[in-house]
């Protein structure tokens, strides 16, 4: 960022990950879900948790930290117990694959007004991180931009392994009568 500012979006999602809290504009989150289960394909991503159904379409679950690099990997016999009370942030559909984030907590929805403090120099998030938001209190939040969480080979590989899926559960259509 070159040090300009800029407003708040309105309402956004505040939510805990790695002991800091973040937010992502309302938009970017369809709704708040319970961990359900999850299948886990052998050579899927290490940040990818697994999937789920969601009616006919098939969400990807993603934890975010370990996306963002703020928590290591847990293999997936240590991640089942670490994960299952933490909430997705199940975003909106799009082309491709839906994607759901894998937060600790989810904290407010609330309408922020205000501007956006570009992060500092020398900060060591990636793209994905807009500014710093004002919550008050002496409270803040890190603004996160939705659409630069997942770079484009990452949302390549996503949509291969849910075709991939899809091929599968085609072959057993029909065979449950």
């Amino acid at each position: 960022m070159s040090g300009e500012s800029f407003l708040v979006p309105g309402t956004v999602v505040i939510f805990q990950l790695a002991d800091v809290r973040y937010a992502l504009p309302l938009p970017a989150v369809r709704e708040c879900v319970p961990m359900p289960a999850l299948f886990r394909p052998p050579g899927t991503p290490a940040p990818v948790l697994g999937y789920f159904r969601l009616g006919a379409e098939r969400v990807v679950a993603i934890d975010l930290a370990v996306l963002l690099g703020l928590r290591p990997w847990r293999a997936a016999d240590q991640a089942e117990a670490a994960t299952l009370y933490h909430p997705l942030l199940l975003g909106p559909e799009r082309e491709g694959a839906r994607v759901a984030y894998m937060v600790d907590g989810v904290l407010d929805v609330r309408h922020v007004s205000g501007p956006v403090v570009p992060p500092c120099e020398g900060a060591t998030a990636g793209d994905w991180l807009v500014g710093e938001i004002d919550l008050g209190g002496g409270c803040t939040a890190q603004m996160m931009d939705a659409d630069r969480l997942l770079m484009a080979h990452e949302h390549q590989r996503i949509e291969h392994l849910l075709a991939a899926l899809h091929e599968r559960d085609a072959l057993w259509e029909g065979t449950d009568a």
